[in-house]
């Protein structure tokens, strides 16, 4: 059986980095605005939250990657001003992931499109 091993990546001075077998730099992803804060690495992409000081009014700080680093998709984010905390993970094609606020915000994993949004404690129950 061929399983497909993720390659290791790390955020290295605020730069998402594919590492060597050896543990150094191979490639890197330079943040958008400030830097990279969190990452989730799936078989066919890899979320990306940043922190948000530093991006432009009017763009989320979360969006994904594709193997190679680049950019698939910025999130539909439903409020800009309750920008995303913490990435919970990719279930059946759908990303979710919690707010500032709280809130449980699910992202179609393949446009980033927004699915629903809803209280991060009925999502937990």
């Amino acid at each position: 059986m061929n399983t497909i091993r993720p390659t290791p990546l790390a955020v290295i001075e605020g730069a998402l980095c594919r590492l060597t077998r050896q543990g150094s730099k191979s490639v890197g992803h330079r943040p958008l605005a400030t830097a990279v804060v969190e990452f989730q690495q799936t078989p066919f992409r890899c979320y990306v939250r940043e922190h948000t000081y530093g991006l432009l009014p009017g763009f989320p700080n979360l969006y994904a990657l594709d193997g190679a680093f680049r950019l698939q998709w910025m999130a539909e984010w439903p409020d800009l001003n309750d920008p995303c905390a913490k990435i919970i993970g990719e279930n059946h094609g759908v990303l979710e992931v919690i707010s500032q606020k709280g809130l449980s915000i699910r992202l179609d994993a393949f446009t980033g499109r927004l699915v629903s949004v809803g209280s991060a404690l009925a999502a937990t129950g």
